[in-house]
């Protein structure tokens, strides 16, 4: 059975690596696909109660009929290229499989009943073929579009959705549903600045090293993710906000930078409570730096020279 799980989880993080060498989309597609059977089989295995099988299954659900509609509307595309009605079509369906507004009421329901491997793997693995997919389809499509005009609204809106959600919730699962929606307005929105592959590798780091640090009882490591993964400075998703800041100013789009700006102080209530908590979990014999947390820290300090 070990092995069994072994080769799931490696089957999970192989396949996303796989597709990105990939110059059939229709194949990329079924690595996607796949990717989402093992995942499945994770989750409704781990999860026996009733509540939770129905939650897997809702989730299953909704991931097969968006790569259903992703399908179907992307061969019709290779026909008729210039059909708005399957570029929506092909567009939503991706929006779908992320969880970005308005197509982002399944996140939490699902979200609570997992354990924090497979979060790392909805947040983090999971992402990358349909972000991979949705940056090459915006790179092909006008920004003179109504189509790039939605994205981009429904992007700042996921940030605003997510940024809100997560102050009601007090689980941290929950909370960290709430972070997605929003981090993946984030990824959706660095497609148009060209640096998607350097914010959700980013991400991804942070996530790995919070999820660990929890599973560990490491509480300063959580602490100092939960701080990075709010964007405060002088971590690493602040670098990366800051970059995309940046393009922004270059491009003379003042309205947005204030309104983005405000959404990350309005996320940041929420990062700061569940971060405090693991702080003060901490007794005074364990507020000290442990190795991971060094490491975590020299990482995204490092990050500094690598973005700026």
């Amino acid at each position: 059975m070990k092995m069994f799980n072994y080769y799931n989880y490696f089957s999970m993080s192989m396949l996303p690596l796989i597709s990105l060498s990939s110059s059939d989309w229709v194949l990329t597609w079924f690595y996607m696909e796949m990717m989402l059977v093992v995942f499945y089989i994770n989750f409704f295995k781990i999860n026996m109660e009733l509540m939770m099988n129905l939650s897997s299954i809702k989730y299953f659900i909704i991931q097969s009929l968006s790569g259903l509609f992703l399908l179907t509307s992307g061969n019709m595309l290779f026909y008729h290229e210039e059909n708005l009605l399957f570029m929506f079509l092909f567009c939503f369906s991706l929006m779908l499989k992320l969880g970005v507004f308005p197509f982002h009421f399944w996140v939490i329901s699902v979200v609570k009943y997992m354990n924090l491997l497979l979060l790392f793997f909805l947040f983090f693995t999971m992402k990358i073929i349909p972000l991979g997919l949705m940056n090459i389809f915006i790179s092909e499509i006008s920004p003179l579009s109504v189509l790039y005009f939605i994205i981009l609204i429904f992007s700042v809106i996921s940030m605003l959705v997510g940024s809100l959600m997560g102050n009601n919730f007090s689980s941290l699962n929950s909370m960290l549903g709430s972070s997605s929606i929003s981090h993946s307005g984030w990824f959706m929105f660095s497609i148009f600045t060209g640096l998607l592959y350097y914010y959700f590798f980013i991400y991804g780091m942070v996530m790995m090293f919070l999820l660990k640090s929890i599973f560990s009882f490491d509480n300063m490591t959580s602490y100092l993710s939960l701080i990075s993964l709010s964007g405060l400075p002088p971590f690493s998703v602040f670098f990366a906000k800051l970059k995309i800041l940046m393009y922004l100013v270059m491009s003379e789009y003042f309205i947005l930078i204030i309104l983005m700006m405000m959404l990350s102080v309005v996320s940041l209530k929420f990062y700061l409570k569940f971060s405090f908590f693991y702080f003060l979990k901490n007794n005074s014999n364990n507020l000290y730096m442990s190795w991971f947390s060094m490491m975590f820290l020299m990482l995204n300090f490092s990050m500094f020279f690598i973005l700026m």
